[in-house]
């Protein structure tokens, strides 16, 4: 096992990041006509390759809107791993704390994306690496991360992660996808003061029906901010100490893929709580990339449009 070089600035001198704990992948999209139904051959009407992953989508957006960012995380020697970490380095990600094992596979996903509504079937192959070890990572670094992004990846890792931050006061968010929930990480969405999550995983969560239920259960030990999503719905806010809101959800005339929405959602949202900014300036500029993602196949390309005109 070692650990790949730096990038970027020494790191001695960089403002605080936001330290991601997550997996990320190398997502392959085809793009079609209808979902396949049995045997049979279809036409791809277009195909492309990126990097995926939640947590790490989420860093790419924070980095090119101008946060540090850094990856925990695993991967293997292979050619996919070596794609992953190359688009992350290009697009700003520190990917110093990611290990890398000889003749490990790293994680793969093919996608299909149904033409008319954007709408995903993914077959993914996940990574066959150990899980990374904080405490070499952290040692000497913990103290100038500012913020903890977690998604329930990486369990082990995430705990030890999280009892660190708790102990030095970092704050720690947490991103819970729509059928991703498991009772095995509900110790990590408790631990989080910030929760970003869909309406599907905070009600598999509290086992409410509703989302105002859902949200009163989760703002019970009073975190710092709780966020709803839900889709073309919008989002809920509740900020602590402050009003809640609804931002509703930016428009699309013609939706091409929903992938890495909520993960680019996440980044942005992050960013601007990183710039102190207030709550509803956050959740619009996140709504606001949410929508310009589902103009492009795939989660990372509207990342590679953003520039610095964006970063307001």
């Amino acid at each position: 096992m070692f650990y790949t070089s730096a990038h970027g600035t020494d790191p001695a001198t960089d403002a605080r990041e936001v330290l991601g704990i997550g997996a990320a992948t190398w997502d392959r999209f085809v793009v079609v006509p209808e979902f396949p139904a049995g045997d049979g051959v279809t036409q791809a009407l277009g195909m492309s390759e990126q990097g995926g992953g939640p947590v790490a989508t989420a860093l790419c957006v924070m980095a090119a809107l101008g946060t540090p960012a850094r990856l925990l995380d695993t991967q293997g020697d292979d050619a996919t791993g070596r794609a992953i970490l190359e688009e992350l380095r290009m697009l700003g990600v520190r990917t110093e704390s990611i290990a890398i094992h000889p003749g490990a596979r790293s994680a793969l996903a093919h996608i299909l994306v149904r033409q008319r509504d954007g709408a995903r079937h993914i077959f993914f192959q996940p990574a066959d690496c150990p899980e990374p070890d904080a405490e070499v990572i952290l040692s000497k670094s913990f103290g100038k991360v500012g913020l903890v992004h977690l998604n329930g990846r990486h369990e082990n890792t995430a705990r030890q992660v999280l009892a660190w931050a708790k102990e030095a006061g970092v704050p720690v968010s947490f991103d819970g996808g729509a059928g991703r929930y498991r009772e095995s990480i509900r110790d990590l969405v408790l631990g989080s003061g910030l929760r970003i999550l869909a309406r599907e995983f905070a009600c598999a969560f509290t086992g409410a029906s509703s989302l105002e239920a859902a949200a009163e259960a989760l703002r019970g030990d009073s975190p710092e901010l709780l966020v709803i999503t839900d889709g073309v719905k919008g989002s809920w806010i509740w900020p602590r100490g402050e009003a809640s809101f609804h931002e509703p959800a930016v428009a699309v005339a013609d939706v091409v893929d929903t992938t890495g929405c909520g993960d680019v959602y996440h980044g942005a949202f992050l960013h601007g709580w990183m710039q102190q900014w207030p709550a509803q300036r956050c959740a619009r500029l996140a709504s606001e990339l949410a929508a310009e993602t589902a103009k492009y196949v795939g989660g990372r390309e509207a990342i590679r449009r953003i520039g610095s005109s964006v970063n307001r």
